[in-house]
């Protein structure tokens, strides 16, 4: 195993609108030593070509022949992973190039965390807008796409409906601390076409709720958090967007994108 090699693992789908944008926010890390494992999950669009045309002998695409879904193709990666540490990337986010320098560089001197995330810009793609919700430095739960952690044999439930949490907050939890760097390093877009994995995977059923609070204790975090993941369900977007900025999201900083863009030129979204 190479010395302190990141392995990136992106498993995508129909996303040909993006892919190349994150791809290229991955190799321009300013941190040298990484590996990209793509595994992609029968897109019927161009992404496969896409991906093929970003001409890099980092990147490793695998090309299946049936959609196993986004966490079975973690697993299948991770299989494939020849990295010291593993950072998700989701296959339309953008990372700022610091981003692994700085999470490797903690991990190598913090043996006792098993995990390190950064805070996240949320950009609200339809309103042209970015989000800050930042979150402490001693956590949990990070946000999925910007995680980093020690490969260690770790695998994701597919099953559990939050399986990205269950993962941090039962999986990696239990083997170590997880850290979050407070400056924001990683951007997860959220499409104006509400196509998001996360905006249609949650739905009022009793299984749903049971994964729910076996990773959420009951308080009313959690129900704002629950009350903001079945909204995006049942209620318009531009209602959803008033009570962004009334209840879940009052407290965050807001950015417009041509703020952003001036602040960060080289980051293309």
């Amino acid at each position: 195993m190479k010395q302190c090699l990141v392995s990136i693992l992106v498993v995508s789908y129909n996303d040909e609108k993006y892919i190349e944008k994150t791809l290229r926010s991955c190799l321009a890390q300013s941190y040298p030593d990484f590996e990209i494992l793509i595994l992609d999950n029968a897109s019927s669009d161009c992404t496969v070509g896409i991906i093929r045309g970003v001409d890099d002998f980092r990147i490793t695409l695998f090309e299946g022949k049936e959609n196993i879904g986004p966490y079975a193709g973690l697993n299948f990666l991770l299989e494939k992973a020849n990295g010291e540490y593993v950072a998700i990337q989701d296959h339309d986010d953008v990372w700022l190039p610091e981003k692994l320098s700085k999470q490797v560089g903690f991990l190598k001197n913090n043996q006792e965390f098993i995990a390190c995330g950064t805070n996240t810009f949320y950009y609200f793609e339809k309103k042209k807008t970015l989000i800050l919700n930042a979150k402490p430095e001693v956590v949990n739960f990070v946000d999925h796409t910007s995680l980093v952690f020690r490969n260690k044999g770790f695998r994701y439930d597919p099953e559990h409906t939050l399986a990205d949490e269950f993962f941090e907050k039962e999986t990696l939890s239990k083997s170590g601390k997880i850290w979050c760097i407070q400056n924001p390093l990683t951007i997860h877009r959220i499409k104006g076409d509400g196509t998001n994995l996360s905006s249609n995977r949650f739905s009022l059923s009793r299984r749903h709720l049971r994964d729910f609070f076996s990773v959420n204790p009951i308080s009313l975090a959690s129900f704002l958090y629950l009350f903001d993941l079945m909204s995006r369900e049942f209620f318009p977007e531009d209602l959803l967007w008033f009570l962004r900025k009334k209840i879940t999201l009052r407290n965050a900083e807001w950015t417009s994108l041509e703020t952003f863009q001036k602040q960060f030129p080289e980051t293309s979204l």
